[in-house]
């Protein structure tokens, strides 16, 4: 194993997620390319050559993979304790956390939870760092904007490029993940209004926000599902 992995594991003292370190292996972890530095030139030189096999989430709605080599520099919102471990492995523009939560483990799997940064509260998203992928590359197409079209001539381009991600990480998920990602991607893209109690607006997608759920409840069912909690229980 790489001493990369390998120190994040003394670290923590628990062993890193299997796929965790398969698409560590494979490239499928480097959104940088230059060592995951500050690049003000990461859009013009680095994105054209990750766009051509997209590492893991790269066009997830809102996340931001933590390069391996910064993980242990990595503020943590919920100090790790003998009762609660997080290993951080993301983050969304705001600052909030990804983590693994050993402390769930099923299975050898370590679930995948959200850390609010200005809120004491933790969700559990997903059993499993395969089923959160699963997850968040269905919940990028339940709301298409002008943010998601950004750098694409129309949505037709941005497609191409889903397409291309869901190629890139089918050898690492199950096969009927991957045929559920492949139908999807293809939908034609629908306009859906949303109701709310005092008011309503319209959105573009290939998926709500309902049939996602619907097809989270059957693919992925979880005892510890939406659960939230404290980080700083009394």
């Amino acid at each position: 194993m790489d001493s990369t992995l390998r120190a994040i594991e003394a670290h923590f003292r628990v062993p890193l997620p299997a796929l965790y370190v398969q698409l560590y292996q494979d490239g499928m972890l480097d959104w940088f390319l230059d060592g995951g530095l500050p690049n003000p030139n990461w859009y013009r030189d680095i994105y054209p050559q990750l766009r051509q096999r997209p590492p893991v989430l790269l066009y997830a709605q809102d996340f931001e993979l933590i390069a391996p080599s910064e993980l242990l520099e990595q503020d943590l919102i919920c100090e790790p304790s003998p009762e609660r471990l997080f290993i951080p492995f993301g983050t969304t523009g705001a600052g909030d956390l990804y983590c693994f939560y050993p402390t769930l483990a099923e299975n050898g799997q370590y679930p995948v939870t959200l850390t609010w940064h200005d809120e004491d509260k933790t969700e559990v998203l997903a059993p499993s760092l395969e089923t959160f992928i699963f997850r968040e590359m269905l919940a990028k197409v339940t709301a298409i904007d002008e943010y998601s079209l950004e750098g694409y001539p129309d949505f037709e381009a941005l497609r191409q490029d889903l397409l291309l991600a869901a190629d890139s990480i089918r050898p690492y998920l199950k096969p009927a993940w991957n045929n559920i990602l492949d139908t999807v991607y293809r939908l034609p893209l629908r306009t859906e209004t949303v109701v709310l109690p005092r008011t309503q607006y319209t959105i573009q997608c290939l998926l709500t926000t309902t049939e996602l759920q619907e097809i989270l409840t059957k693919e992925m069912p979880f005892s510890y599902g939406s659960h939230t909690f404290s980080c700083h229980p009394e």
